[in-house]
């Protein structure tokens, strides 16, 4: 940028010696010196550009040297919600900052992603009220890797075959452990008889409304507290309140699906961008955790019931909404 600047300042001092000594420069310098001196310069920067799965980076979307008066933007860098594997989290508002009538406008967009792998940005575009049009194609390449599994836990490990000696003299040993057997199962056969008798069942009730399923996730955290490490059954259970909810509110069943199939048939009708994206993050989770043996961390556990809280009032609200 200051080794342009100094290019611009060179030239115009030029221009304003041939001006004083050529009056049939001025004609061909109305024409091309100030697509030169005041060409748009685009802006864009990926910060950072390697992520793991589930985090986000930082787009930076800037374009400089633009005259309000005849070459103002009309239409500004379009980018889908989706798309090569990205999702956009969050779009800020286009900033503007004018020094001597050129005016610089900034964008910064939140992404993220959960494929891992190497991700261009596509590229962007640019419109102006002159109809000149603006395109960078050397956008930055989003490096997508995946969780760091180093913390998980082991699976037990597999012992050595222990032989059992055979008996010196043959000797009926089955029929003993037969008796024995069929005296304990006699036993506990009895004592189950009499505890069912002594016990009453316990009605269950799933939860239908709003505030019985926001009760039933405050009782999960004592239910399941970090310390006890039962992640499978929290996250099983916490995701199951969310779908079941939605399901209710959408007029849907989506019991048989997979997260992937329940993500697409919700998308759009539980609540805004944010929301919709932290609840996804969130099912992404409760996957790893379940089928991926992912040990989270205790915020991670944290900002799970901060979320399906969220969630649980945004599709209430939302559903409820009237229809356009």
């Amino acid at each position: 940028m200051f080794f342009v600047q100094q290019c611009q300042r060179v030239i115009l001092k030029i221009v304003m010696f041939l001006l004083q000594k050529n009056s049939w420069f001025i004609l061909l310098l109305s024409f091309g010196l100030p697509g030169f001196l005041w060409a748009q310069q685009p802006v864009v920067h990926l910060s950072p550009d390697k992520i793991l799965i589930g985090s986000q980076a930082r787009l930076t979307l800037q374009i400089e040297n633009v005259q309000q008066n005849n070459s103002g933007i009309q239409q500004w860098f379009q980018l889908p919600d989706t798309f090569a594997h990205i999702q956009i989290v969050k779009r800020s508002a286009i900033d503007t900052f004018t020094v001597n009538g050129n005016t610089i406008f900034t964008q910064h967009i939140t992404l993220t992603s959960f494929d891992s792998g190497k991700w261009k940005i596509p590229t962007l575009t640019a419109v102006f009220r002159n109809k000149q049009t603006l395109s960078i194609k050397n956008t930055p390449l989003l490096t997508v890797l995946p969780v760091d599994v180093s913390g998980m836990k082991d699976y037990n490990g597999f012992t050595d075959i222990i032989e059992v000696p055979k008996p010196v003299t043959p000797f009926p040993w089955w029929i003993i452990i037969s008796a024995v057997l069929s005296i304990l199962l006699i036993i506990l056969i009895i004592k189950w008889i009499r505890s069912s008798k002594q016990r009453k069942p316990l009605a269950v009730v799933a939860p239908k409304n709003k505030d019985q399923v926001l009760s039933a996730i405050q009782q999960l955290r004592e239910k399941y507290p970090y310390a006890k490490g039962a992640y499978q059954a929290l996250f099983t259970e916490l995701v199951a309140l969310c779908r079941g909810f939605s399901d209710a509110q959408l007029q849907q069943d989506s019991h048989s699906l997979t997260t992937d199939e329940y993500m697409v048939i919700v998308k759009n009708k539980i609540g805004t961008e944010p929301v919709q994206t932290a609840y996804f993050q969130l099912l992404r989770l409760a996957d790893a955790v379940k089928f991926a043996r992912y040990v989270p961390t205790e915020q991670e556990v944290e900002t799970a019931y901060i979320t399906a809280t969220d969630a649980v009032k945004t599709i209430h609200q939302f559903s409820f909404q009237p229809k356009q």
